[in-house]
């Protein structure tokens, strides 16, 4: 016997709306091979197929309490994934007149479908359809990409997403197109009569005024609609199951000062609920504050991401907002705010919307600062907290501030009173003088804080290194060569270059290179072949330098791997390569051949880290671990590494994690592709996490069972945020480091010691005491930049200025074709623009990256294009150019932020104006 509602027709209408993939996860008892076929005819197009194979194993269970379980199951799953539709078809919550409308508007749709799919817009549905629930985040994401190609199909796949997951999808649709396109609505039902459209309020009955009547029945049936909609979503919000939240003993203690309504940093370990006291203090405040607003900021999009999923999960009364800057709407917080309780977005996100005055912080009662022990000198969080200090100093309305921080660090200390004035100025910066810490359950805290096993594992002297010294020799090559050229006749450049480094491996040499040939770029302007030979010759010592140190851990196909993906793009374009540039990359090839051949036996400290790895996942039941490590290329090299070798052995399987932003010399690790690595970590698709010090802290990981830092070490903050990641009981973090390494883990165990003593000192100040030193540090503050003016351009210069490109000098645009869009998107708006470049279509286009921009001279990247409507729109990289004034030397700057020349914004209107006129000219010039 079947669970009753477990009917003939609920069982049709799973067949024909689920797509079973999105609900294995929910069923995690079946066996692989079972999984695995559901997924392969899922693949091949036999999608139903794939529905009655997942069906029969579910349901057709001899024992009856675990086949109502699997259907209970199966009914949250539908939840969880969206399908409302399956799920009110299981409960039998339909009314008689909710299937009267529901028929009648399917009907209406079917008959009018290809006018619709030709003039629906999907752009302006998206975000209600959003808001509804009908969609997710992830497939507004998947259906933005679409609108870039054909938009028709983007309304195609939206049409395909709602109406196989709810029931009332043509309502819902026809209520939302009457919102954004009512002209299109009158258009269309050619089935019905005209009484009965109007009757319906989808059409008037005649061109011109409506009568009195006719409003009014319009207006009524409106009404109805809407009452419907809500009543429907009460219904919905009974019939979900809200998951419970019980906070520790010691969490309630964390949460006391926030939840009393005063400013307070939350500082507690790794791994104990610092996220879950976040969630009560806004459950509780919201309780408190009818009209609260609640503000979750996080430094990076991934942390942001999987903060705004647990909340959305635990606050399911609540309006609960994402915004992201891969989404249309992260420029229109205003929009929203009046409508939404709680919102998650990054501190520049909520910036930039301060300082196009969209939202003011005297409209966000309660503002949460995850890793706020980073509200220092020019952080975003410090610029959004100085906002906060200079409202406040006017008496204005201001939010409450929670900090979340497991350690609030030493910055540059080495006393313990420097530390404790570094403490004290976070305080000041994030007013507030109260610190939540547990104090009363202690005994209970420790219990949920694991104490690891520590290990260090020293790494010896390799006897022989072959393949360095090749590495060195093609240093020495291009430093010979630069050593002919007339560099050496400058005087403002030969002093920078005598103090280069001895020691080729290492950060300092790194540094030396960007600084070298940043400085070469702006000296030499009459002088743009030799400019662009110092920029490559530069370029290739820096990635000589990253193939030392992945060489100094890593295997030989692993420096070739490194050197061919960094050339990769310019290796595809050698034919356009200057005579230098070619001789070069030549070079890189002839390497990695002579490296192919060379025999060289595993790397010893290789060997080591191989050695600890085998030792721990035998020691485990399951893996669960991260590796940290000092290099992108070093991460992405052993993750590789990792699987291939040990794949095999207990089902290893590693993937790299390092940070999104691109430094001058390396690429950044983009934001979906590092969601998709915490998620597969998640969900143990991946089981051990190679990452660099972004890793360290902020991401909400599982709790792994062993640690292991592979010659690598960060300040006192890392080091007690890393061992924090291994919360597991019996729990092993391994340090295999070098002689150098192990006196900086030396260093930073020492400051964390005196961390804690300065915390210790903090907390047992006089609060008179505290208080009046916070507030000297507040009048600090403000004396010394009074506050600036954030998001004015009063300290703008108002003089022209060019834009050169850095690696080559050739002319990019001016200050009179620069315009910013929309806050933060410097935009050029001359169309002449487009014949200095090269467009590369993106091989994964979205709305915001269609091309790569790139100098037509020499490749080096400008920028990238988004859309906007049909047109494409040029967005520059500041770190592409140098800022040429008349009289002046040629200046690099890092950040647009940081440029002081003024630049006028525009809006989009005007920009659209611009290239339409752009276009009627071209189409005029052809005629």
């Amino acid at each position: 016997m079947m669970a009753a509602n477990v009917t003939e027709k609920f069982l049709t209408e799973v067949v024909e709306h689920l797509e079973p993939v999105d609900v294995l996860d929910h069923f995690p008892d079946l066996k692989d091979v079972d999984v695995e076929k559901i997924e392969q005819l899922q693949k091949s197009g036999e999608r139903q197929e794939a529905c009655h194979a997942f069906l029969k194993l579910i349901l057709l269970q001899d024992d009856e309490d675990l086949r109502t379980n699997n259907i209970n199951k199966l009914v949250n799953a539908f939840r969880e994934e969206g399908y409302q539709r399956l799920v009110e078809s299981y409960e039998d919550a339909e009314e008689s007149d909710q299937k009267a409308t529901t028929e009648f508007m399917e009907f209406l749709f079917k008959t009018t479908k290809p006018e619709l799919m030709n003039e629906m817009d999907a752009a302006s549905l998206i975000p209600i359809l959003l808001e509804k629930g009908y969609i997710k985040v992830k497939d507004q994401q998947y259906l933005n990409s679409l609108q870039v190609g054909d938009r028709s199909e983007a309304c195609r796949e939206l049409v395909r997403r709602i109406k196989k997951k709810h029931r009332d999808w043509a309502v819902v649709l026809f209520s939302a197109l009457k919102q954004t396109q009512p002209t299109l609505v009158t258009k269309l039902d050619p089935g019905a009569t005209n009484e009965e459209l109007v009757r319906k309020g989808l059409a008037s009955p005649d061109p011109g005024p409506l009568t009195e009547h006719q409003e009014s029945e319009e207006e009524e049936y409106n009404s109805d609609l809407e009452k419907y909609d809500n009543e429907e979503s009460e219904k919905s919000q009974k019939r979900k199951k809200v998951p419970e939240m019980k906070l520790r003993p010691y969490q309630l203690e964390l949460a006391e000062i926030a939840d009393s309504g005063q400013n307070t940093i939350i500082c507690a370990h790794t791994g104990t609920g610092k996220t879950w006291v976040a969630l009560h203090v806004t459950k509780e405040h919201l309780l408190k504050n009818t009209n609260g607003r609640v503000v979750f900021l996080a430094r990076t999009n991934a942390l942001v991401e999987q903060q705004y999923n647990l909340f959305q999960k635990y606050l399911p009364d609540r309006k609960v907002y994402h915004l992201h800057t891969a989404t249309k709407e992260c420029l229109g917080m205003h929009l929203i705010i009046n409508d939404h309780h709680v919102f998650f977005m990054t501190p520049q996100i909520l910036l930039n919307n301060i300082n196009n005055k969209r939202v003011s912080l005297g409209e966000i009662t309660l503002l949460i600062l995850d890793e706020c022990h980073h509200s220092r000198k020019k952080e975003p969080y410090n610029n959004v907290m100085k906002h906060y200090l200079a409202r406040k100093r006017k008496e204005e309305n201001i939010p409450q501030i929670v900090g979340l921080t497991a350690t609030i660090g030493v910055g540059d200390s080495s006393t313990e009173d420097g530390a404790l004035q570094h403490m004290l100025r976070i305080c000041a910066n994030l007013d507030t003088l109260e610190i939540s810490t547990v104090q009363r359950n202690l005994e209970e805290f420790r219990k949920h804080v694991a104490v690891p096993k520590e290990e260090t594992i020293k790494m010896g002297q390799k006897e022989k290194d072959p393949l360095k010294n090749l590495i060195l020799d093609n240093i020495a090559h291009i430093e010979a060569y630069i050593g002919t050229t007339d560099l050496m006749n400058n005087k403002h450049l030969l002093p920078m270059w005598n103090k280069r480094p001895d020691k080729k491996d290492g950060k300092h040499y790194q540094k030396w290179t960007v600084h070298f040939r940043n400085k070469v770029s702006c000296k030499l302007r009459n002088n743009k072949e030799l400019v662009r030979v110092i920029y490559t010759a530069m370029t290739h010592l820096a990635a000589y330098n990253e193939a030392l140190d992945v060489n100094y851990l890593m295997n030989k196909e692993h420096v070739i791997e490194h050197l061919e993906r960094k050339f990769e793009d310019d290796l595809k374009t050698l034919d356009s390569a200057s005579e230098k540039e070619k001789e070069f990359l030549l070079m890189i090839t002839e390497f990695c051949k002579k490296v192919e051949k060379m025999e060289v036996e595993i790397n010893p400290y290789l060997r080591l880290m191989r050695d600890k790895v085998v030792e721990l996942v035998s020691e485990y039941t399951e893996i669960k671990g991260m590796v940290f490590v000092q290099t992108r290329a070093t991460a992405f090299a052993l993750a590789q590494y990792l699987t291939g070798e040990l794949g095999s052995f207990g089902g290893l399987k590693a993937g790299p994690f390092t940070g999104t932003n691109s430094s001058e010399t390396s690429r950044g690790m983009p934001d979906s592709q590092k969601n998709e690595t915490l998620d597969n970590f998640k969900k143990g698709i991946l089981n051990v996490l190679v990452a660099t010090s972004v890793g360290s802290e902020g991401i909400d990981v599982p709790d792994c069972n062993f640690i292991i830092t592979y010659n690598y070490t960060g300040n006192e903050a890392n080091v007690i945020q890393m061992s924090g990641r291994a919360r597991q009981q019996s729990s092993t973090v391994a340090h295999i480091s070098d002689q150098a390494i192990q006196k900086r883990e030396e260093i930073s165990l020492q400051k964390s010691k005196l961390m804690y003593e300065a915390f210790r000192r903090l907390n047992s100040m006089l609060p008179n005491d505290r208080r009046r030193k916070i507030l000297k540090y507040q009048e600090e503050i403000r004396v010394d930049g009074d506050l600036f003016s954030l998001g004015e351009d009063t300290h703008k210069v108002k003089k022209p200025f060019r834009l050169i490109c850095f690696k080559c000098h050739a002319d990019a645009t001016n200050s009179e074709d620069l315009r910013i869009y929309v806050g933060q998107h410097r935009v050029v708006i001359n169309p002449e623009f487009r014949s200095r470049c090269d467009f590369d279509k993106s091989t994964t286009p979205s709305r915001y990256t269609i091309s790569t921009i790139k100098c037509t001279k020499c490749k080096l990247k400008w920028g990238t294009t988004f859309k906007i409507d049909e047109f494409e729109i040029p967005v520059l990289k500041v770190a592409a150019f140098l800022f040429d004034t008349t009289g002046e030397e040629p200046r690099k700057i890092k950040k647009w932020g940081r440029v002081d020349f003024f630049i006028e914004s525009i809006n989009k209107s005007d920009l659209l104006e611009m290239y339409k006129e752009t276009v009627d000219v071209e189409e005029a010039e052809e005629q």
